[in-house]
């Protein structure tokens, strides 16, 4: 080790090596692309089509009923959801991990204090052996700079990356759990649109054992007609009982995206639901594959990983073959006591050391390394082809999805108006005594089959939007909040049931 007068060696070392190293994580680590604007795809009108929603004859699950709406899913999703704090600890964890790549480039300060005692026969620098007894205090500070200027640079792109695809990943959890909250509230205004049908139809079937009773009094009707009619109420019972259970279902499973208590019963504020066009119709298959591959969060962030993959292999690559410096400087105090030795007093004495070395370390496992890291940045390649494909396919399977509910919500419109012509005729042919009891029970199914198809039409076509704006990656708090219409009742505001903490 080279003793130097000062740390001038080291300065100069220091200057030349880090400071365009840290120009050049500058310029390369902290390039980032920058997000593209959202792009409106909204229609300048919306369909006429309505159901209504009332929940209010459910009966309460457990203890309290909860009223809901979808804007208060959508906040309480985003301010809630477990996923989404994940997510956001994700992203803190890579930022901490970037930012510890990048002060690795600067030296460590190690200050100190040794102190040593030597009593009794010590060796001197001639290998002759003498009697000492002498005490030493050494304060200092050690400033060490080990560095592989291109490994260290990669390090820090790689973590670079994954810190701006962990960024993308949260906003890909946010967009997937405000999706899933809202086809989960949709759901719930199924179930309900159930229970409805459900209820309806156990009413009907209730009045139809009324009227064979009645007919049966009177001698004008047929003990097999009163026990249809009532085989037919226990079987609208059964349907109403099952329709009650699949609502507590659609409210436990909205309750566990919310992060709520399951033990409380969501139910859809009272009002009319719309049939909600959110993707414009106009807009060509082309233009929604290129919209997803420009927006889509987790696409992104695909491809950021395998940036990180790459910066990765080059960081393995110089790690093995590229050169490494090391620099030390080390300034202190020496103060020694010599027992017995007069004037040797323990005043303190400068003492300052420096070394500075550069060499290479090429190990026997560098090879099997850069294989390795060959790998790694193949199969991110797959993962990001994989993602595409995955993400192309969800959005022809999502606008199909679309078009088909919009082209069944007009059919069983019709169904609905011809199967409630058809009941309402039967009824007054089994008053007048033109019609049987079977034409009654039969007109009663279709029915209830029409208002259930309509409903399931009404909740899959809005469904399918909202999944069609996923796709294309620009579903997000804003956009769904304002969508129209959404179950809601009156204009005027209402106080709110929820606030997330």
């Amino acid at each position: 080790m080279n003793r130097l007068n000062d740390g001038s060696l080291i300065v100069r070392v220091y200057t030349r090596l880090g400071i365009p190293l840290l120009l050049a994580v500058s310029g390369c680590a902290e390039l980032q692309t920058a997000a593209p604007p959202h792009t409106s795809v909204a229609p300048a009108t919306q369909p006429s089509a309505v159901i209504n929603v009332d929940a209010s004859q459910i009966p309460t699950m457990y203890r309290r009923l909860l009223p809901v709406d979808l804007p208060t899913v959508v906040r309480v999703a985003s301010a809630q959801n477990l996923d989404i704090r994940q997510a956001r600890q994700r992203v803190a964890a890579s930022r901490g991990q970037y930012e510890a790549s990048v002060e690795s480039t600067f030296p460590v300060i190690a200050p100190g204090l040794t102190a040593l005692h030597v009593g009794g026969v010590n060796q001197n620098g001639d290998g002759t052996l003498a009697r000492t007894n002498f005490t030493d205090i050494l304060p200092g500070v050690l400033i060490s700079w080990i560095i592989n200027p291109g490994q260290v640079i990669y390090n820090i792109i790689a973590s670079k990356r994954r810190l701006e695809a962990a960024e993308h990943q949260e906003q890909a959890v946010i967009q997937e759990t405000i999706r899933g909250g809202t086809v989960q509230y949709y759901d719930l205004i199924l179930a309900q649109a159930q229970v409805a049908v459900a209820r309806q139809a156990v009413e009907e079937a209730d009045e139809l054992l009324r009227i064979e009773r009645l007919r049966l009094t009177t001698g004008t009707g047929l003990p097999a007609d009163e026990q249809r009619a009532e085989a037919a109420l226990a079987g609208a019972q059964q349907d109403l009982l099952t329709a009650v259970n699949g609502f507590y279902d659609a409210s436990i499973a909205l309750t566990l995206t919310l992060h709520l208590d399951p033990t409380v019963m969501l139910v859809p504020e009272a009002g009319v639901m719309s049939q909600t066009t959110l993707v414009r119709q106009d807009l060509s298959i082309d233009e929604m594959l290129a919209a997803a591959v420009r927006y889509r969060p987790d696409l992104q962030a695909v491809r950021k990983r395998l940036q990180a993959t790459q910066a990765d292999k080059g960081a393995t690559v110089w790690g093995a073959l590229g050169p490494q410096f090391q620099a030390a400087y080390t300034f202190g105090n020496l103060a020694a006591h010599v027992t017995g030795q007069p004037g040797q007093d323990g005043h303190f004495h400068e003492q300052q050391k420096g070394s500075a070395t550069a060499g290479f370390a090429l190990g026997p496992s560098t090879i099997g390394n850069i294989k390795a890291a060959n790998a790694n940045v193949n199969l991110a390649t797959l993962d990001a082809d994989s993602q595409l494909d995955q993400i192309r396919a969800t959005v022809v399977s999502s606008h199909q999805a679309s078009i088909t509910a919009a082209k069944l919500i007009p059919i069983a419109q019709q169904q609905v108006a011809a199967a409630e012509e058809a009941l309402r005729l039967s009824q007054n042919g089994l008053r007048a005594g033109t019609m049987l009891t079977l034409d009654v029970l039969q007109a009663q199914a279709a029915a209830d089959q029409a208002r259930l198809r309509f409903a399931s039409a009404m909740v899959r076509y809005n469904q399918s939007e909202v999944n069609l704006l996923s796709a294309l990656g620009l579903v997000d708090q804003e956009n769904v909040e304002s969508v129209p219409a959404i179950a809601t009742g009156s204009a005027a505001p209402k106080e709110r049931v929820y606030e997330p903490q």
